[in-house]
């Protein structure tokens, strides 16, 4: 049975074969996108990682220990369970030259309500989201949420982080993905914003939407 998959980060669509455990990487930006796993049910392995639609390594567990197979050559993991899958995709990326380093860049603020071009989600001040982890490559910054939403933000330029704002002076494009309250779905509610050539188009499941910017107007600021 195949499963279709789109990448959260450049929209690439293909499909791959569903496995009991299995991670995949997008074959267009090299980005992980998607894990599947039975942990708390079963064992982790073996886990089958996808570049694309191919198979280009396994994770393999024997007496408590960990190991990557690449075309039959067994490389020792340091870590167990689920954190040896995410080491494993890691030196995979590694190996094939696909890996996105992680800038160091601080962000303090540890949470407030979003607006984005002076366009506020929900009522101003009334939602509050709280940082759980970030991470930047130098073309993507994504920051994820307590509760689970994610912030991904193309190109970020001119970022101030402090202990109570977060500023983002411009960004090609931003994607904020979040489950709407009040309800028990697990599926992501979109809103794309996209700066062209300064005219800024908001991008919703009810269609596309011409802002009227007043400066000042940070393409994000949490606070």
């Amino acid at each position: 049975m195949l499963k279709d998959l789109e990448c959260i980060y450049c929209d690439t669509k293909f499909s791959v074969e569903i496995q009991a455990n299995y991670s995949v990487i997008c074959p267009c930006c090299k980005r992980s996108i998607y894990l599947e796993c039975e942990y708390g049910f079963g064992p982790v392995t073996p886990c089958q990682i996808y570049l694309g639609e191919e198979i280009v390594g396994i994770v393999e567990s024997n007496a408590a220990k960990y190991y990557l197979n690449m075309n039959n050559k067994k490389i020792k993991l340091k870590k167990t369970y689920l954190e040896a899958l995410s080491e494993a995709e890691e030196v995979l990326r590694k190996r094939l030259k696909i890996f996105h380093p992680n800038k160091n860049l601080q962000i303090l603020t540890r949470s407030g309500a979003l607006c984005f071009y002076g366009d506020w989600f929900g009522r101003p001040y009334d939602n509050f989201h709280k940082i759980v982890n970030t991470n930047y490559d130098g073309e993507i910054l994504e920051i994820r949420f307590d509760q689970r939403e994610r912030l991904i933000i193309y190109e970020p330029e001119n970022i101030t982080s402090t202990q109570n704002e977060l500023k983002i002076e411009k960004a090609k494009k931003i994607k904020w993905m979040y489950i709407p309250y009040g309800t028990n779905s697990s599926k992501y509610t979109t809103i794309i914003y996209t700066d062209e050539c300064g005219n800024i188009v908001k991008e919703t499941k009810y269609g596309i939407e011409h802002l009227t910017i007043k400066e000042p107007a940070w393409a994000v600021y949490l606070g």
